[in-house]
């Protein structure tokens, strides 16, 4: 019988296109492993299914591991290292300084992109008390509040970042443009889980590992598997690769960034968010990931 796993996702996202090749390659099955992963729209519902129990493993944020008083989340390994994240307005905002008085949407309040958007409207002069920040679940949601004028801006991914600047709609600028180290999803697990879960976690992790190099060495397939599991279309699908690929947002060792980690410990204390004496290494545990050999890695 192989080890079933459930893993948490927050949105049918680029960064967890590791999981779902090692589904579509059959990698999974061949390590005795039946995983599900399951959509669940938003970053806070990932951080409470995995604390919950509802799921084994979340690919979530490290702030929703460093947040927590009780120290119930431990990172076991680092996902997406940069960020990919845009900011979209609507047509008659040409200009970060044009949000002044304006509401912006994110996926939560205190976690992950809402931290990261204060940081890009500070460089230009605008500080909290400037704008509202909105809380709106996946960038799916914020695209139709956007297009409907109910929202005047807000951080998108592919595909909607896409979808938005081919419709006109302006794009204010990549996150990664101010932020170019930042541990934006880690793969997060219960403390008082690991111990009787610590070989199939060994395993899913070792061909988590194995499919994030595969990305880099198959680009052909790596874009056909993109545009079936994402649902979308193969332009889309070879913009979403080629993003990635030049900024080799995913590590095939699964090592959390850690200048990506610092950048999380500052933003998280600026914004308050971070629990005081907290230190990131404590809440890491990265022993099960595979060790790593001399030809893995991205290119150059």
């Amino acid at each position: 019988m192989p080890n079933q796993l459930t893993v948490a996702i927050v949105a049918p996202v680029f960064n967890n296109m590791p999981v779902w090749a090692a589904q579509e390659l059959g990698w999974f099955g061949e390590a005795g492993l039946a995983v599900t992963a399951n959509v669940l729209y938003g970053v806070q519902n990932v951080t409470t299914a995995v604390v919950d129990g509802s799921a084994d493993i979340g690919i979530g944020t490290p702030e929703g591991v460093l947040s927590d008083p009780d120290a119930t989340l431990v990172m076991v390994g680092g996902n997406a290292g940069k960020l990919a994240n845009a900011l979209i307005t609507r047509r008659e905002i040409t200009s970060v300084e044009g949000l002044r008085g304006r509401t912006i949407g994110v996926s939560h309040a205190r976690e992950g992109t809402a931290l990261l958007a204060r940081e890009m409207l500070a460089t230009h002069g605008l500080q909290p008390g400037d704008y509202e920040i909105k809380a709106m679940g996946v960038a799916s949601a914020r695209w139709e509040a956007i297009q409907a004028g109910e929202l005047d801006a807000g951080l998108q991914t592919a595909p909607h970042k896409y979808l938005a600047e081919d419709a006109g709609y302006p794009n204010l600028g990549d996150i990664s443009d101010y932020v170019p180290d930042y541990q934006f999803t880690s793969f997060n697990v219960r403390r008082d889980w690991l111990p009787s879960r610590a070989d199939p976690l060994r395993r899913f992790l070792a061909v988590v590992a194995k499919a994030t190099q595969w990305l880099y060495d198959q680009p052909t397939d790596a874009v056909r598997v993109a545009e079936i599991v994402m649902k979308t279309t193969p332009e889309y699908a070879q913009r979403d690769y080629d993003h990635f690929r030049q900024h080799r947002s995913l590590d095939p060792t699964l090592q959390l960034s850690p200048a990506g980690m610092a950048k999380v410990i500052e933003v998280m204390t600026t914004a308050g968010t971070l629990v005081p004496g907290t230190v990131w290494q404590d809440r890491t545990d990265l022993s099960y990931l595979p060790a790593p050999t001399t030809t893995e890695g991205a290119p150059a």
